[in-house]
């Protein structure tokens, strides 16, 4: 399936899934009193941002789409607990040793209309974030072409962390309640549970989204991408090692140096930089292969 079927898929599943998201919103509102409560308005913050961003993505033609990435990011990693939810659900249905909870046949249209998103936010994310290429620049040294990049500066990298960090604390305190009703620990969350899980849910993260996407939230906000010395795409090993370096010590502070690199970049040899859209990057070669051509075709003539 090439690139313009899939972002117009992506536009139909996004454009049911939010519309029925938010009609179950305007009717809570209007009907009962706990959707006043934060934690359930906070609850369709996603939806919001993900409607927002694939307005954005709609308007510029497939060409703007940081913010519906971002939510793709989030349907992600939301998934395992997602998953944990509608067990839940089914084994309270099933179970031999309670009364069956009869299931409406909303919460199947509900089940179908997730799935419809997650499968939609894998095969979105990975394409449209394969789309994008690291900003490289061109120089013509004796009629050769080489390629340069250069790291992004501190403040996005600072960016890049504040947001994957505030995400993951938002996918946790939303979905902490399911994970211990879950496992039958009561609704009362100590400020203990959420650093246990912080740990295991930042390895998850980033593993997933930089492993599989070679992005995260925080570089899809600033259209950074993550690439080796030679400006290509890292290996799986470096991926890994960049993730498990992020638990060292002090280590979110490392990138506020000088050369702008964290600990998890120069311990793998890896850098973040800016990226730009393939059809930009294919561009920029054409144009430079034409400047070439020009040079040569000039020096030949003023030969003769």
């Amino acid at each position: 399936m090439d690139t313009k079927k899939i972002n117009i898929l992506i536009v139909a599943v996004f454009a049911i899934a939010f519309s029925y998201s938010l009609f179950w919103f305007l009717r809570s509102v209007f009907i009962y009193q706990y959707a006043f409560r934060f934690r359930f308005l906070s609850s369709y913050t996603p939806t919001l941002l993900g409607l927002t961003g694939l307005i954005i993505f709609i308007t510029s033609k497939f060409k703007r789409s940081n913010l519906l990435r971002i939510y793709m990011c989030l349907v992600i990693i939301s998934a395992p607990f997602s998953a944990l939810f509608y067990i839940k659900i089914f084994q309270g249905a099933n179970s031999p040793f309670l009364r069956p909870i009869a299931i409406p046949w909303t919460f199947y249209v509900s089940l179908f209309l997730y799935l419809s998103s997650l499968i939609t936010s894998i095969v979105g994310l990975r394409t449209l974030s394969f789309n994008k290429r690291a900003n490289l620049s061109f120089f013509n040294d004796e009629n050769e072409h080489t390629a340069q990049f250069f790291p992004a500066p501190a403040g996005l990298r600072f960016a890049n962390r504040l947001i994957d960090a505030v995400l993951i604390l938002f996918v946790l305190w939303v979905n902490a309640p399911t994970i211990l009703s879950y496992f039958q620990f009561g609704y009362s969350i100590p400020p203990q549970v959420y650093f246990l899980l912080e740990i295991p849910f930042l390895l998850f993260y980033y593993l997933v989204l930089e492993g599989i996407f070679n992005t995260t939230a925080g570089k899809c906000a600033t259209n950074t991408t993550i690439v080796n010395m030679q400006g290509q795409r890292p290996s799986f090993v470096q991926i890994l090692g960049r993730t498990f370096c992020r638990l060292i010590p002090f280590e979110a502070f490392s990138f506020l140096g000088e050369s702008a690199r964290g600990w998890h970049d120069s311990l793998t040899n890896t850098y973040v930089t800016d990226s730009i859209n393939r059809e930009d990057f294919e561009m920029n070669e054409f144009t430079l292969d034409a400047e070439l051509n020009n040079n040569t075709n000039a020096n030949y003539y003023s030969a003769g």
